[in-house]
């Protein structure tokens, strides 16, 4: 299953009469998420009566785990919003993004269109360039090196318990085979042992052959030198 994507929604509210002028969220988002940044988005607008240019706010999504981040243009004109899944997505990525959304319907409408624009008249228009930039900025490390520079140390943390793990398991071979090293050591040992004193019984057996045999032969000759004496 697709990981959900982290910007879940864009707005654009006209902040003299606090207009909705155009929204678009992502297709895998849930009525219950689209309901719960519509209502934080209302909760915002309560606030919006005084927003100046640059003027920034942000609200909890009650029916979600998302917050609303909000952002005037520089003319005052229109409040930017944006709706973030992922808490852990940097805040100044989400200021970068909301800047250029601002700047990209600007260029794109025009002051006067903005001005004059129905409720959700500008949804269509604007539904390309804001699906292309939340596309864009899924990806917060592609857009701020903080975020980058964290990620690759994730990565390398990964790899070094990797590596550490292949380590300790090479150890606990390493010990299997000296442990199975030191007993085959022990048992040549006793072997050897074993081995020196079958020998050293064998060599003792021989003796005693030999003794018995020369005794045997210096009876019969004993004999023999009698019965000559005899005569």
């Amino acid at each position: 299953m697709a990981e959900a994507a982290a910007v879940c929604f864009l707005g654009v509210v006209r902040i003299r009469d606090q207009v909705t002028l155009a929204t678009c969220f992502d297709k895998s988002a849930l009525n219950e998420e689209k309901k719960g940044f519509e209502g934080a988005l209302a909760s915002i607008m309560e606030r919006a009566s005084t927003a100046y240019p640059g003027w920034r706010e942000r609200a909890e999504c009650r029916e979600c785990d998302g917050v609303l981040h909000a952002f005037a243009d520089a003319q005052g004109l229109c409040l930017v919003v944006a709706g973030i899944r992922d808490a852990q997505y940097p805040d100044r990525v989400v200021v970068q993004m909301l800047r250029e959304l601002a700047d990209k319907v600007k260029n794109s409408q025009g002051d006067e269109i903005i001005a004059e624009a129905r409720a959700g008249g500008l949804s269509t228009p604007l539904r390309k360039l804001m699906r292309d930039l939340m596309k864009t900025y899924n990806d917060a490390g592609g857009h701020d090196k903080t975020t980058e520079v964290r990620q690759q140390v994730d990565q390398l943390k990964g790899i070094m318990q990797d590596n550490v793990k292949r380590i300790l398991e090479t150890h606990v071979t390493l010990e299997g085979l000296e442990n199975s090293s030191g007993s085959m050591n022990a048992q040549a040992n006793r072997f050897l042992r074993q081995s020196v004193d079958l020998r050293r019984q064998i060599q003792y057996r021989n003796l005693k052959i030999k003794a018995i045999a020369g005794l045997c032969v210096g009876a019969v000759v004993a004999y023999v030198v009698t019965m000559f004496v005899d005569f």
